[in-house]
């Protein structure tokens, strides 16, 4: 991996931790998620105008990667009902690395150095003590820990779908919008179908999304520059580190009381981060 992917990988956590941490912390964290990508797609049309769409071929793999995407949030708003933020983004975003390596070798023969592997599985394994210490002393429904689970899965599929589409676009940017144009249009048709106070909601976020939705797309074109340029698995494990940019933020801007497990996870995770730019 060169230092280049390397730095845009972990620039695309950073920002995907900044706007998570915008929609997450509105009274309806739901609504939040689904403005900033609907407000990601609006911005994206004047852009989409200026560059051009992509190439037909990764068309298709656009097609599939949203449909995933699609089924990853509404499975992820579901997730949000029945288990604490803290507890359910982890767990999901834990499984997606390990996953995304998986689905890589058996469908297109992505490899990883054997050290590769090792940060892949480090970084994996440093969320998902996040997600312990957030379990720690909390009741969870075996529904809810299912819901998580399947999130994590679909969100892999999103990533393999995405990366091999990025690789056949020839026009990175006309991909990217275009893709987050999709996205609007499907999240759009999905909170009118199933929410009776879309309209409201709508009123009530959409500066939420215009402010989150910078933070996503600067997150987002980094990570294809990154699937474009580098190994799929280690971009894709990098950019979960996003968590762990989130757990410095609560403890240094936001006075935020961080337990040693937390900590402990945040040292596991620069060990899987070190050993990806080594491999």
């Amino acid at each position: 991996m060169t230092l280049l992917v390397f730095l845009a990988a972990l620039a695309s956590a950073f920002f995907h931790a900044g706007w998570n941490a915008i929609a997450r912390r509105q009274e309806d964290p739901g609504a939040g998620l689904a403005l900033v990508v609907i407000m990601a797609g609006v911005v994206s049309v004047p852009g989409l105008a200026v560059v051009g769409p992509p190439a037909t071929p990764s068309l298709p793999w656009m097609a599939l990667a949203c449909g995933c995407n699609l089924v990853t949030m509404r499975v992820m708003m579901a997730t949000y009902r029945r288990m604490p933020f803290n507890l359910a983004y982890p767990l999901v975003r834990g499984i997606s690395p390990l996953g995304v390596a998986i689905l890589g070798f058996v469908l297109f023969s992505y490899t990883l150095s054997p050290l590769g592997i090792g940060g892949v599985a480090v970084i994996s394994l440093a969320v998902l003590m996040l997600a312990a210490s957030s379990r720690i002393g909390a009741s969870i429904p075996v529904s809810a820990t299912a819901l998580a689970l399947a999130a994590g899965i679909s969100n892999a599929f999103f990533s393999i779908a995405d990366a091999r589409g990025v690789r056949l676009s020839e026009n990175l940017l006309g991909y990217s919008f275009l893709v987050a144009i999709v996205n609007a249009v499907l999240v759009s048709a999905m909170m009118v179908i199933e929410r009776s106070g879309w309209l409201a909601a709508v009123k009530r976020y959409w500066k939420v999304g215009l402010v989150g939705c910078m933070g996503s797309m600067s997150s987002y074109l980094l990570m294809v520059y990154g699937f474009a340029n580098g190994p799929v698995a280690a971009v894709s494990a990098l950019r979960e580190t996003s968590i762990f940019f989130s757990v410095l933020i609560a403890a240094t801007f936001l006075r935020e009381q961080v337990g040693a497990l937390r900590w402990a996870a945040v040292a596991v995770a620069v060990a899987g981060i070190a050993m990806l730019r080594l491999s």
